[in-house]
């Protein structure tokens, strides 16, 4: 693999004593190089020295612009080229290679596609071997005029290998060789070509295998050294290294490097450790090891960051499926340590705790036994607990019908018991049903499903009385009485009682609509009480509505005859004709000292006889005499009778 931060920091391509152009001959054919990515099109021209120049681009060498042309272009070196430049897509891949120098250079010399993508490679494979040539680059203007701007160069061409690395050495390991060697450092002579070195390996007396897929990066400015991650402790393993230039030929191997590695230190820290909770479970993942021998991972679980966990796994979670899934109640905080350990027992030191706590969308069970009972209109609903772990309380919801039900606790209700005042606090409507639900919620305000019940509250609320009544005397014929209805809507019907005294008869009941009724039954001269009450649906009664009637005639009996008043030792006797009127009761007696003046009444109550006498009478006042009837009508007065002695 190709890691740009340890590629070569002076690459030849970037030295200050490089030529405008690299030429790079091997066999018949010459590599032409530009120092950088161009900015503009360019051709290419060549010649012999002090001859004449010859074209060789029929069309301007342009560097691509479309990133799916690019990736087309790079071919098989595709992979490679994103893993240099930790490109995640086409369109990054082709913007860092062309703003990047350091990152252009580097692909430029690796890979010829990555050259041609960014326009900076011409390979001229009709040279002469063993001839010299000058080659001229030159760039062309926006409208494709050629400029003055160029690059040249002159190149023998000589197929000539580099010479090959220095000092090649090997130290164990555990399950790694570190490998280094040693290479003359570049000084800007044209013939160092040499780009990288290519590893080579044997196990046991088996044959040499390349291990490099591209070769390492020659760096001036760090020792070289590579290590190899990929043996086994106690196997026997030989290296070879050979130095590899930009037309990609190879020097000649070093001298065997001979070792065995040996297990001697436990794996490394497990890094990257991450959590994804899901309902009821976490999700462990973890960077698998680099070591070649891990066996696999211990995975500890612990309730505190400071406690040694206890171990998940019974057996080795495979080295290259970094990943757990741990079973855990929600909404619980755990401590997470993975343990890295190889094939020969030695454990790494756990990783760093990771703290996490799994999701809960699993809702509680809900709650049962619901039951209901009404207190002064008010509610209290008791129910069972949800068997559930984890219930944070319940909500309640109630309503009239089941579209309509609505929720009425803002926070979760702690405990089984719940009193539901209404709205205001007032209390609930009498009269009206109602249905309750509950639902558990737990610490993760999940909902459960609802359990639901359903109540009726007594109507024990009276209607409000009718609004009015009146009785009339219908001309001492009847009694008329009409009312005015309750405001109540379920009134029932209205019921009619009249009372004399400390008697009272109903008259009737009427229905909701019934406004009138006339009285026949009501005697002349007496005084009566009329009361009328609403009854509702459910046999709530009113309070009265009341109005007062004393039903008399309303025609007056005849003035009695012949008044007369005499003077006698024990008073004034007045005497006086009979009057003949139906319902007559008695006279009235009113004496006054003129004949035409104010006349006081003298009887307390009627007088039935057709004589009256005034013990406090004398000579000189006049009486007269009035007749009244049951219905307290009183007749017009008989003549004045003055006194006789």
């Amino acid at each position: 693999m190709i890691h740009l931060a340890l590629a070569v920091a002076a690459l030849v391509a970037q030295d200050s004593a490089t030529p405008p152009l690299r030429l790079v001959a091997k066999g018949d054919t010459v590599l032409v190089y530009l120092s950088a990515t161009p900015n503009a099109p360019w051709v290419l021209y060549r010649g012999i020295p002090g001859g004449a120049r010859t074209k060789l681009t029929a069309a301007p060498i342009l560097r691509v612009v479309q990133p799916a042309v690019a990736s087309g272009t790079l071919g098989t070196d595709l992979p490679m080229a994103m893993r240099a430049v930790r490109a995640v897509d086409e369109s990054e891949l082709l913007r860092r290679m062309v703003n990047d120098p350091f990152a252009g250079n580097v692909l430029t010399f690796l890979s010829r596609p990555a050259a041609t993508v960014l326009g900076r490679l011409y390979v001229d494979a009709g040279v002469t071997a063993g001839a010299t040539y000058e080659y001229r680059a030159v760039f062309l203007a926006p409208d494709g005029t050629e400029t003055d701007r160029a690059l040249s160069g002159r190149v023998r061409v000589v197929d000539v290998p580099p010479a090959p690395p220095n000092a090649l050495t090997a130290k164990p390991g555990d399950h790694a060789v570190r490998l280094s060697w040693s290479y003359p450092k570049y000084r800007g002579d044209p013939a160092d070509l040499v780009l990288g070195f290519h590893l080579y390996r044997a196990e046991g007396a088996g044959g040499f295998r390349r291990l490099t897929a591209t070769p390492l990066l020659r760096n001036d400015a760090v020792p070289a050294a590579y290590t190899d991650a990929e043996t086994a402790n106690g196997v026997s393993y030989r290296y070879q290294l050979t130095a590899v230039d930009l037309a990609g030929r190879e020097s000649a191997p070093t001298a065997p490097a001979i070792i065995a590695p040996k297990d001697n230190t436990p794996p490394a820290i497990p890094t990257e450790l991450a959590a994804s909770p899901g309902d009821g479970v976490i999700f462990l993942t973890w960077r698998m090891n680099p070591e070649p021998d891990v066996a696999g991972y211990w995975v500890e679980r612990s309730t505190n960051i400071t406690t040694k966990g206890s171990r998940l796994n019974r057996e080795l979670i495979p080295a290259g499926r970094p990943s757990m899934v741990d079973t855990v109640p929600g909404a619980t905080q755990f401590f997470y340590r993975v343990i890295a350990v190889d094939a020969s027992g030695n454990a790494s030191v756990p990783s760093n705790a990771l703290s996490v706590a799994a999701d809960d969308k699993t809702p509680p069970a809900p709650p049962s036994g619901v039951t209901i009972s009404v207190v002064a209109r008010r509610l209290v609903v008791k129910w069972t607990a949800s068997p559930s772990r984890g219930v944070r309380g319940y909500y309640l919801y109630r309503g009239e019908t089941p579209a309509m039900v609505e929720r009425i606790t803002g926070s979760p209700v702690v405990g089984t018991q719940y009193v539901d005042s209404g709205f205001e606090s007032k209390g609930l409507v009498p009269g009206r049903s109602y249905l309750i639900d509950i639902s558990a919620l737990d610490s993760s305000f999940n909902e459960s499903s609802k359990v639901r019940a359903s109540v009726a509250l007594v109507d024990d609320v009276p209607p409000p009385p009718p609004s009015s009544i009146d009785v009339q005397n219908m001309s001492g014929r009847y009694a008329e009485i009409a009312w005015s209805g309750s405001s109540a809507l379920d009134v029932r019907n209205y019921v009619l009682t009249r009372s004399l005294g400390d008697s009272a008869v109903t008259l009737g009941k009427f229905g909701s609509n019934e406004r009138r009724w006339r009285d026949s039954t009501v005697v002349r001269g007496r005084r009566y009480v009329y009361r009328l009450i609403a009854v509702d649906s459910v046999g709530n009664k009113s309070a009265a509505a009341v109005d007062t009637l004393f039903f008399r005639s309303l025609t007056a009996p005849p003035a009695p005859r012949a008044a007369a008043a005499k003077a006698t030792p024990t008073g004034v006797v007045i005497t006086w004709e009979r009057v003949i009127a139906d319902e007559l009761v008695g006279y009235n007696v009113y004496r006054s000292p003129l004949p035409t003046g104010h006349f006081e009444k003298v009887t307390t109550t009627p007088v039935s006889a057709l004589t009256f006498t005034d013990r406090t009478g004398k000579l000189g006042l006049f009486y007269i005499v009035r007749a009244i009837d049951k219905s307290d009508n009183e007749s017009s007065a008989s003549p004045p009778a003055g006194v006789l002695p």
